[in-house]
């Protein structure tokens, strides 16, 4: 869990962590059969509207560290949106949260974390999107993803994958 405790010790991070992925009243659930002392839940957007630039790079919710055995990690960038219609997300602005997500955030300002040769990354790019209330949920297609642009991060090429609202974390 070298990354985790890592992370985890970085002060820059300390106020961005948290112990769920939750935003616009959706939540990210894990299965029974999940460790959840293995999860680390980074709020990546709140992180950078914390410094106060004139204005912040679009970027996504949650990055979700799990830790699977020795050297190996899931790591999950999360978007949430809980809108009324599929037509009212922006897939440029879609594409440029993972961009900032995967190539600042992880590539730039935190490489020593997520580019150490000792670790093997997993990483899964995901859009939650639905229409959530009270207790029903709408959900939409999200084929448009399919006409998103691929992205290559530390050599594999990884796609934003459509999931409908809670999406659940599985062991590894």
């Amino acid at each position: 869990m070298d990354l985790i405790k890592k992370l985890q010790e970085d002060q820059s991070l300390n106020d961005f962590i948290c112990p769920h992925c939750e935003d616009e009243g959706i939540i990210v659930k894990h299965t029974n059969e999940v460790d959840i002392e293995k999860i680390l839940v980074i709020k990546v957007d709140d992180y950078y509207n914390s410094l106060h630039l004139k204005t912040p790079p679009p970027s996504i919710d949650c990055l979700i560290i799990q830790y699977c055995k020795e050297t190996q990690y899931k790591v999950y960038l999360v978007e949430l949106k809980n809108i009324k219609r599929i037509t009212s997300i922006n897939k440029k602005n879609i594409e440029d949260k993972f961009d900032t997500t995967l190539f600042d955030f992880m590539s730039d300002r935190f490489r020593d974390h997520f580019f150490d040769e000792n670790i093997n990354l997993k990483l899964q790019l995901i859009l939650s999107a639905g229409k959530v209330m009270d207790s029903t949920i709408k959900t939409h297609r999200l084929d448009f993803l399919l006409g998103l642009k691929l992205f290559r991060f530390q050599g594999k090429l990884i796609g934003i994958n459509g999931v409908p609202p809670h999406p659940l974390i599985h062991p590894c």
